[in-house]
């Protein structure tokens, strides 16, 4: 900060018109981060978008779309009232950018529904991976992050849509990260099934080999609020969310990957 006062205010030739415009982190959440790592933009431009398509009958995610059509989904307030899906990577592989989930959908009993997506990282064995981001990790602050204040324990990218809101904006969308115009209501009929797209926030993460990659779709939210003793949002579902898979209904995440 020092530097930019005193070149832009002073007009010092100290060399900050050198400093590169962004700086990112890589988490591992296994004790070997990587942070304040420079690049001209961000993402960096190397970065590539990849698909990995849902499969409703196995519950994995892979690079190629499932040829047949299959359904997945779970009852609104039931346990569990989740539906996931898993892919392992065989090799290092480290994700810098924006994630977006475009899925087909369809509400049973309802005629709308609230979404909440979730990137994680699972280790070899299939156990989640979190860290906090505060220096404080007693047993008041595991407490208060165990069900929201997520700011200040990182579990995931996360992001969430009302499908009614789905509609998207076309002059600000682009192909990484989808804008909603939130400018018209879209309620569904019964038996109707749609497609949205819905941005997550931006991931920097790296993966091992035999480590995993799980998004999870839910209707309720999954780390609880942002900050503490904030209220949690009540959804209004109700019946059934069902996703579609393969086919003409090809479900997909879509992830930044870094070429190694």
């Amino acid at each position: 900060m020092r530097r930019f006062f005193d070149h832009f205010l002073k007009g010092e030739d100290n060399g900050w018109d050198q400093t590169p415009r962004v700086r990112y982190s890589l988490l591992d959440l296994e004790g070997g981060d990587r942070v304040n790592i420079p690049a001209d933009q961000f993402p960096p431009a190397d970065v590539q978008l990849t698909k990995y398509y849902l499969d409703g009958r196995s519950h994995t995610l892979g690079t190629t779309a499932p040829p047949d059509e299959a359904t997945a989904g779970y009852t609104v307030g039931a346990n569990p009232d989740v539906v996931s899906f898993v892919t392992r990577f065989d090799q290092e592989t480290t994700l810098v950018g924006y994630p977006k989930a475009h899925l087909w959908v369809e509400a049973k009993g309802h005629d709308d529904m609230d979404l909440f997506i979730l990137v994680q990282k699972l280790d070899a064995y299939g156990t989640p991976l979190q860290q906090f981001t505060v220096p404080n990790q007693g047993a008041l602050i595991q407490d208060v992050t165990e069900r929201g204040a997520s700011i200040l324990r990182y579990k995931r990218s996360d992001g969430r849509l009302h499908i009614s809101m789905r509609h998207l904006d076309e002059k600000l969308s682009t192909e990484a990260i989808p804008a909603h115009s939130f400018d018209r209501v879209e309620k569904l009929s019964p038996g109707e099934v749609v497609d949205a797209e819905i941005d997550l926030l931006p991931v920097g993460l790296t993966f091992y080999p035999g480590e995993q990659l799980r998004l999870v779709i839910s209707g309720r939210s999954l780390l609880g609020t942002t900050m503490p003793g904030n209220r949690e949002h009540t959804p209004a579902n109700k019946g059934q969310h069902i996703v579609h898979t393969g086919g003409e209904r090809a479900s997909y995440l879509q992830i930044p990957v870094k070429p190694a």
